[in-house]
Order: structure tokens, then C-alpha cells, then sequence
């Protein structure tokens, strides 16, 4: 047998490579077409696109590729298709909470403890107070004792699945103010997925007294945090929200996988 030539040898190597290489359906191309001028800005939240018979024509389609492009997008949560309506199919933005519960998922499925969740919020939220103290900013000192505001009254109030909701918004508001759009939306991410957790936990593992004791520290603490920005201590800011952040984790905080709380 000869030996491969260097066109024979690149040939072959590339072989492999060309068979491993897919080319896209014609769906998956008015997919892309369309979620690119979505993502682009192009498409708002609640516009209509064009009639079946209007986008057949623009992109040289079939129906069925038409109808296959829309479920795709479907799937992804950037268009409701209303079947049997003239109105056409309405755009709908990319929402946090659609990464969330693909999230959630992910992290059941790969085991992961809900003490490793907690502690990704300590390792994201002091830096950001840090900032906040080192330059304190009276728009965002107002934003937060607005929501320190709302959350005291639930705890008053003894609305405890409201005070979850109302506490989460805080790490989220918290975050926003700190000027990091990745950030922020990471912290949504984590809230949301917390969120799941917190609202199996309260119905299995404390009783009023013990949630009505953590309402109360967790609202002290808040104030003190927001205090420390406003007096731009960022040293002690950012020592104390570790703090309240560490203690959080041993209150609410499981060895537990998410998966076998969620699942229980």
C-alpha cells in the first residue's frame, strides 16, 4: 500500500471533520434569522410578526418550515403562537426566570447541595457593597431603604412567603444599584432558584416562632447594612453583609441537594 500523499493525508484528516459537520435545517436558519433581530432589538416585547403567508414569501419557505422555525422559538420563550388566530406570532423578550428554572434543573441534576447555593451569593454580593460604601450614591441609598421598607412591614405582618419575595428583591435591587448588569442578573438567577427552595423549606423544618425570630434579625440587618453605605464605611459594610450572608446560610442553608428538597 503507498503512503499518503500530503493532499491524501489533509483529505483524510478532514474527513472526520466534515462528517461531524451538520448543516442546519432550513427552520433552524429562520429560527436564527428571527431570534437574531429579537436579541438585536430589532423585534420588541408584544410586536406581532408578519403573517404565515408574508414570511413564506420573505424567506422562500415552505409552511412546514415556517411552523417548525416557530416551535423552535416557542421552546426558546421568545414567541407565543396563538393557533388559529389571525393576530400572528408575538415576540416575547428573553426573561431571567426562563434561565432560572433551566438553572434549577441543572443544578438537581448534577447534585449540587443547596449550602453550595447559598455560599455563591456570598462570594458575589459583599464586592458589590464594598463598592456601594466607597462612593455612597443617595439615589441608591434611597432604592434600598424603599424595599428595607416594604420587607419590614411583611415581617410585621407575619407574610412570610411575601417577605421571601420582598427579601429576594432586595439582594436583587442591591446588586442592580451596584451598577453590574452580569452581576445582577446572576444574583436573579440564584434568588429565583433560592426561591424554590425557600418555599418548600418553610412548609417542612421551621415553625412560626423560629421564622418571626429571623424576620426580625434579618430586617436589623438590612438597616445596619444600609447605614454603613450611607456613612461609607466600606470595611465594615462589606464585613457585616458577609455576616449576614454567612448566617443566612446556617439558617436556611442544607447539606440537602437541591434535587432531594425539591423533590421531597
Amino acid at each position: 500500500m503507498s503512503d499518503l500523499g500530503t493532499e491524501d493525508f489533509e483529505s483524510a484528516a478532514a474527513a472526520p471533520i466534515a462528517r461531524s459537520l451538520r448543516v442546519p435545517k432550513t427552520a433552524e436558519l429562520v429560527a436564527n434569522s428571527i431570534r437574531r433581530r429579537i436579541v438585536q432589538g430589532e423585534l420588541a416585547e408584544g410586536d406581532t410578526l408578519p403573517p404565515e403567508g408574508q414570511l413564506i414569501e420573505q424567506f422562500g419557505i415552505s409552511r412546514p418550515s415556517l411552523r417548525e422555525a416557530f416551535r423552535i422559538l416557542e421552546a426558546e420563550r421568545l414567541i407565543t403562537v396563538k393557533r388559529g388566530s389571525r393576530s400572528g406570532a408575538v415576540v416575547s423578550l428573553p426573561r431571567v426566570e426562563n434561565v432560572s428554572r433551566y438553572a434549577s434543573y441543572y443544578l438537581q441534576a448534577s447534585g449540587v447541595k443547596v449550602s453550595d447555593i447559598y455560599a455563591a451569593r456570598e462570594a458575589l454580593e459583599p464586592p458589590i457593597v464594598r463598592q456601594l460604601a466607597a462612593a455612597p450614591d443617595p439615589d441608591s441609598l434611597a432604592r434600598l431603604r424603599a424595599e428595607a421598607a416594604v420587607l419590614a412591614q411583611f415581617c410585621v405582618s407575619d407574610a412570610e412567603r411575601d417577605y421571601m419575595v420582598s427579601s429576594a428583591r432586595f439582594h436583587s435591587v442591591l446588586m442592580e444599584v451596584g451598577g453590574n448588569a452580569t452581576l445582577h442578573f446572576l444574583t436573579r438567577v440564584l434568588e429565583d432558584v433560592i426561591a424554590q427552595y425557600q418555599k418548600r423549606y418553610i412548609t417542612t423544618a421551621l415553625d412560626d416562632s423560629d421564622r418571626r425570630r429571623d424576620r426580625e434579625k434579618g430586617v436589623k440587618s438590612i438597616g445596619r447594612l444600609i447605614d454603613l453605605i450611607e456613612a461609607g464605611d466600606a470595611d465594615a459594610a462589606e464585613k457585616h453583609w458577609r455576616l449576614h450572608l454567612a448566617n443566612t446560610n446556617t439558617v436556611w442553608g442544607s447539606d440537602k441537594t437541591l434535587r432531594d428538597v425539591l423533590a421531597g
